[in-house]
């Protein structure tokens, strides 16, 4: 890189043109206020809409869930970062991304390890928006006898131009614009829960039940899955080594965000609250803005996962009919054909999978406590463990197993918990409104 070359001091001064293209770089880096903004937007998202419904299943414990996961959240994606950064035997290597952590833990197949994992991380993310929003419409407009599902493959259409994203260039923008409605969205909820203060039952809330506290852990860690872009943040940074605090002080208030918004809006709407926050206001005026609002920033928020999982599939798995296209603009011709009928494929099966599993906060909890727990708990631990063996002390050995076993639990338990809940919800009459023949 020019910036080491130029301030290396086994060098001479550096030359005009030197200077000139560190420089350049410098200014291309983010600041830490970037830093900040990008990390709090791949933790927060549309994710606190969902903290109410995780405090309705288990009440207080739902907090100390939300306070474990964004812990152990933080110090894996710190952890990350360290193997990322840090001298290790596995130095012929070149780590700069979560896939060549993979690399460095299975020679032959981590790479595609972490790839498929967070494929079908951002595909069942994709799957999630989508549901949504044909949840949030159902709900709005009853009256309609319009079930979820075929709300759901009306809205899929409004997503078919995310086919032709063919940059990054305007996502992070998306992805912040997004945020900040969805905060917008759920403060409007909380103001109205703490106008309605004397309904408050601050003592209803529910016990401790194995079954909810798996399939709340699920939806929780969704709400912190940002391990596969703290790399790139990193990476972008001027001053990389605020890093650790600036995760620290994020973690800290998406946090506090979380489970205040949570604990609150649960307080007014008790046995009430709906898996998405804003369903649970009373019909009105007011709930229709809230819900065109949360359809908005789902519909935006659709091209991030989206477009990440295009580059997995066109640029990462190495697939040949993509690798022969190489860096091939995407366009109305020929050569794209195949690009865009993969992608065309990949918006028609996620709209296939929200159909017919319309349940936002069970699927939620699936996704959670598979994908999302292996990438935010069990890889970073395993692949800290495998190639910092020899340096680490027995107690930090224990500390990293013992959070990946915490993960592995979560994960058979929630993904179990929740594929019960799913079948026991499934009817396809009720899923497309149809009345079954007595």
């Amino acid at each position: 890189m020019s910036e080491s070359r130029a301030s290396s001091p086994l060098l001479g001064k550096a030359t005009k043109p030197d200077q000139e293209d560190a420089e350049k770089e410098l200014d291309n880096k983010t600041s830490s206020l970037q830093a900040f903004f990008n990390i709090f937007n791949a933790n927060m998202g549309t994710g606190v809409l969902a903290m109410p419904y995780v405090i309705r299943l288990t009440g207080y414990w739902g907090i100390i869930l939300i306070i474990l996961v964004a812990a152990l959240g933080n110090y894996t994606g710190k952890l990350l970062i360290y193997c990322l950064r840090e001298d290790t035997a596995y130095e012929n290597l070149s780590k700069s991304t979560y896939a060549d952590l993979g690399e460095a833990f299975w020679p032959r197949y981590g790479r595609v390890m972490v790839h498929i994992t967070n494929f079908f991380e951002q595909f069942s993310h994709c799957t999630l928006f989508l549901i949504m929003c044909g949840t949030v419409l159902h709900h709005t407009f009853p009256d309609s006898f319009v079930s979820e599902s075929v709300w759901i493959a009306v809205v899929s259409i409004a997503v078919l131009p995310c086919a032709g994203v063919r940059t990054m260039k305007h996502i992070s923008w998306i992805s912040l614009l997004t945020v900040i409605v969805a905060l917008v969205t759920s403060t409007c909820v909380l103001v109205y829960a703490l106008a309605h203060y004397q309904q408050w039952r601050t003592h209803e809330l529910a016990s401790m039940k194995f079954k909810e506290m798996s399939i709340a852990m699920g939806i929780i860690v969704v709400t912190y899955s940002s391990q596969a872009y703290l790399p790139i943040i990193e990476k972008s940074m001027r001053y990389p080594g605020e890093f650790n605090a600036i995760m620290d002080f994020t973690y800290t208030l998406v946090t506090i965000i979380k489970f205040n918004y949570g604990i609150l809006v649960f307080f007014c709407f008790r046995e009430h609250t709906e898996q998405i926050m804003t369903l649970s206001v009373p019909h009105g005026a007011f709930r229709i803005s809230l819900s065109l609002a949360v359809i908005l920033t789902a519909l935006l928020f659709y091209v991030v996962p989206m477009f990440t999982l295009y580059d997995i599939f066109e640029h990462q798995l190495n697939i040949p009919l993509f690798s022969e296209m190489k860096d091939e603009p995407l366009g109305c011709n020929k050569k794209s054909t195949p690009k865009l009928v993969f992608r065309f494929v990949f918006i028609l099966l996620s709209t296939l999978v929200a159909i017919f599993v319309p349940h936002f906060g069970l699927l939620m909890a699936f996704v959670g406590s598979f994908t999302g727990t292996i990438l935010v708990l069990i890889y970073p631990c395993l692949f800290h463990i495998k190639l910092h063996y020899s340096t680490m002390p027995w107690y930090h050995i224990l500390f990293d197993l013992s959070i990946a076993v915490f993960g592995i639990v979560g994960c058979v338990c929630g993904v179990v918990f929740s594929s019960i809940q799913i079948a026991k919800e499934y009817d396809f009459y009720r899923m497309w409104g149809i009345e079954p023949d007595e």
